[in-house]
């Protein structure tokens, strides 16, 4: 069963752990501590039978959400837990005005999955990525006070 639960204090090492077996640059255990204390993150974490499976971190500004990073641990991955972590952070800010994010151009099935969701193309960013160097393809979705 796939659980969603906010970052807090008790597992924030659990998401660092994930961040950092998922990319190539991850952000430090230290720099998630600091998100507990910014009023405009949003942390999400997903169990999965009660394992650390996968995150979800937005910045919430003006209206305006910027996803910084959704990573699954392999194992945990076609379950669900994206979408999972997509459909609470988008239930619990639906009173934004957009929402916009970068996803790795080879990454089809993740650019499938947002376009599920209502995300559109709306731009690129050359060379974005690194470790390996690629570019992003930038999306967003109106969200007009819906999921």
């Amino acid at each position: 069963m796939i659980q969603i639960t906010p970052m807090n204090e008790q597992n924030y090492k659990a998401v660092a752990a994930i961040e950092a077996e998922c990319f190539s640059q991850p952000w430090s255990e230290k720099t998630f501590f600091e998100e507990l204390s910014n009023p405009n993150a949003h942390t999400y974490l997903a169990l999965d039978g009660g394992e650390p499976a996968g995150f979800l971190s937005v910045w919430e500004v003006c209206g305006e959400v910027s996803v910084n990073n959704i990573a699954v641990l392999g194992e945990h991955r076609c379950k669900g837990i994206a979408k999972a972590l997509l459909q609470k952070m988008l239930c619990e800010l639906a009173e934004a005005d957009s929402v916009t994010l970068e996803v790795r151009k080879s990454n089809a099935a993740a650019i499938a999955l947002y376009e599920s969701f209502g995300f559109e193309r709306v731009g690129e960013r050359r060379n974005f990525y690194e470790k390996p160097t690629e570019d992003a393809i930038l999306m967003t979705k109106i969200m007009n006070g819906e999921t």
